[in-house]
C-alpha cells in the first residue's frame, strides 16, 4: 500500500528499496522495519550488520519495489522531512555563504532525486521542494537521490514565495534558473 502517496502520507512512512537507499535510512535512523531475501541478507551484511531482518521470497520483494531487477532488500521508513525554518538554524560560523537548492515544480522523481544527491554532493544545508514538486518519498526519488536525501534536510514547502522569502530571510542570495530561458 507504500506505494501510493495517500497511503504514504497517511501513514507518515514509505519504502526505501536499495542497499544505498537502505544503508542511508539505517543512518539516518527512519527505518522501521526491513525486509530481504536471503541472498541480500549475505550479499549486505556489512549494511546490515546486526539489525533484525525479516527473510521474505524475492516475489514478495517484487511486490515491494518497483525496480526492474530489485535488489532483494527494501526498508519501510519514516518520514523525515524537516520544517522551513531549518534555514535560521543552519551553521552561521561557516565560511562563506550557505547554500540552500529551491526546487520549483519538479514533477520527475529522478531529476529530484539527481538534484538532491548533487546538492548533498555540493555541500549544500537543505533543500527545498517547492510548488507542485514530486513526491520526496515516491520511491524513485529515494532510489534517484542514491541514499543523499538521507544526509541533508528535505523541506517540503507549497508555496514557492514562501520558500524564497525564508531564504532571503535567512541572509541567503536567491540565484534562479530556468529550463526555458
Amino acid at each position: 500500500k507504500l506505494s501510493r502517496r495517500s497511503v504514504r502520507t497517511e501513514r507518515r512512512l514509505f519504502l526505501a528499496d536499495g542497499p544505498k537507499a537502505v544503508e542511508g535510512a539505517l543512518a539516518a535512523g527512519v527505518v522501521e522495519e526491513i525486509f530481504a531475501t536471503a541472498a541480500a541478507v549475505e550479499q549486505y551484511a556489512h549494511i546490515l550488520g546486526p539489525i533484525e531482518v525479516t527473510l521474505v521470497e524475492p516475489r514478495a520483494i517484487e511486490g515491494l519495489s518497483d525496480s526492474v531487477s530489485p535488489a532483494g532488500l527494501v526498508a519501510v521508513c519514516r518520514f523525515f522531512d524537516a520544517e522551513l525554518g531549518i534555514m535560521n538554524r543552519r551553521d552561521q560560523a561557516a565560511d562563506g555563504p550557505g547554500l540552500v537548492v529551491i526546487c520549483a515544480d519538479v514533477r520527475d522523481p529522478g531529476n529530484a532525486g539527481t538534484v538532491i544527491r548533487c546538492a548533498d554532493a555540493a555541500g549544500a544545508d537543505a533543500v527545498i521542494l517547492t510548488g507542485d514538486a514530486v513526491d520526496l518519498y515516491n520511491p524513485k526519488t529515494i532510489r534517484a537521490s542514491v541514499g543523499s536525501a538521507f544526509n541533508l534536510p528535505i523541506v517540503i514547502e507549497r508555496d514557492v514565495t514562501a520558500a524564497i522569502s525564508a531564504a532571503k530571510a535567512a541572509g541567503l542570495r536567491v540565484l534562479a534558473a530556468d529550463g526555458g530561458g
